[in-house]
């Protein structure tokens, strides 16, 4: 799992495939996590892992008690530096309200579901079925806005319904009903935006390698890891900002 502490958060891979609104791979993730016993396991798909961003509050309050407002400004379950790194990268989105308030809810989201998976084997089993029943209300509305694959949402909801529920027979109905939800809850198909998509994605992934092929190629002492990410940041907004 990746750990954000210091670096430039609108220029990690993740925060950029939330603000593009990509998937993240929260489900898939989990159960490559629970399989292999690990705390690195990698998702399913080619979305970034989960991250964290470190707060100063525990991980999961604010899913469960909504957080105070303070005197600056922000919510306080986000660091000074983690608000204004989030209030700057949404600045420059078309909306930037409607996404910083996308943005937060899904680290939320996110912070409350490693709180649940770090319950798993503990005795707390209370405070384990809060946040699985909170996350599981969000499933919906988190695929609705792009951050969960169908598949994944899918198997998040079949890992907490298995927290939730003892009873099989009961389990399997609760669990039809929460994927009709889904279905319900799933973006309208755009062939031609799908379309649109994938070009940007290819003509990134292009610019991509080639910087990467250029930063690897270079001597040690000539490789700059601040330009790597400057040259990576340039590349996506080369092929994304004229394209919005």
């Amino acid at each position: 799992m990746i750990t954000y502490e210091s670096s430039k958060l609108w220029q990690r891979t993740w925060f950029l495939a939330l603000t593009l609104g990509a998937g993240v791979g929260v489900g898939a993730w989990w159960l490559q996590t629970r399989a292999t016993g690990t705390a690195n396991g990698a998702s399913a798909s080619d979305a970034p892992a989960p991250v964290v961003v470190k707060t100063a509050v525990k991980a999961d309050v604010a899913l469960l008690v909504p957080p105070k407002m303070l005197e600056d400004g922000r919510p306080s379950d986000f660091t000074p530096e983690d608000w204004a790194a989030l209030k700057d990268a949404m600045s420059k989105t078309p909306n930037p309200r409607t996404e910083l308030e996308r943005v937060v809810r899904y680290l939320r989201f996110q912070k409350g579901f490693e709180q649940w998976q770090k319950l798993q084997d503990g005795p707390d089993v209370a405070t384990r079925h809060q946040l699985a029943m909170r996350l599981l209300e969000q499933v919906p509305e988190r695929m609705s806005q792009g951050e969960l694959m169908m598949g994944e949402a899918q198997m998040l909801q079949a890992a907490l319904l298995a927290d939730l529920e003892p009873n099989e027979d009961v389990r399997k109905q609760k669990l039809e009903r929460a994927q009709a939800a889904l279905s319900a809850a799933a973006p309208k198909l755009d062939v031609r935006q799908q379309a649109r998509d994938a070009d940007l994605i290819k003509e990134y992934k292009q610019r991509e390698a080639a910087i990467l092929a250029d930063y690897q190629s270079r001597p040690e002492p000539q490789r700059s890891p601040s330009k790597l990410s400057d040259d990576l940041e340039t590349a996506r907004r080369a092929v994304y900002a004229s394209k919005n």
